[in-house]
């Protein structure tokens, strides 16, 4: 199964933008830093999430370079249309549709979140701010209120 972006549960993206302009700085910022090294990145990524929910393995089975490559492009294509994320509600809402026929189920997001995030952490230690987190976290909110929709 190749998980290529996040989802929760709840309602579809808004219409009005809710990321700031300093939100999108931070997430276009960081993402250029971790960019270079985006397979270990990815490899980081599937391992905590495995870590943080065993039963993510099943769905996993083991990250291959293929699927980590779409993994990262996925979160390029995000990063690319911050300034219309709205565009991207109709691929999310497809996509979170594959994602259930796959077996991922709505706890499964929270624990993808998690993993991510953490990533970050891990990747830019010192260059992940807290407003980069923040900023994050809500880009992940946003990406995650369409892929839902499909549940």
């Amino acid at each position: 199964m190749s998980l290529t972006l996040l989802a929760l549960p709840s309602e579809p993206v808004s219409a009005s933008p809710s990321l700031t302009r300093e939100q999108k700085r931070h997430i276009r910022e960081t993402f250029a830093i971790i960019e270079p090294a985006s397979d270990l990145v990815a490899r980081l990524f599937y391992m905590k999430s495995v870590d943080l929910d065993p039963s993510l393995s099943e769905l996993f089975k083991s990250p291959s370079r293929v699927q980590r490559r779409k993994f990262m492009a996925a979160m390029k294509v995000a990063v690319l249309s911050l300034d219309r994320l709205q565009s991207l509600q109709p691929i999310l809402k497809l996509l979170g549709t594959r994602q259930r026929e796959e077996g991922v189920t709505p706890s499964h997001y929270d624990t993808l979140q998690s993993a991510w995030v953490w990533t970050l952490e891990q990747a830019l230690q010192a260059r992940f701010p807290r407003e980069a987190k923040d900023a994050w976290s809500s880009l992940l909110r946003e990406m995650t209120r369409a892929t839902a929709s499909a549940y």
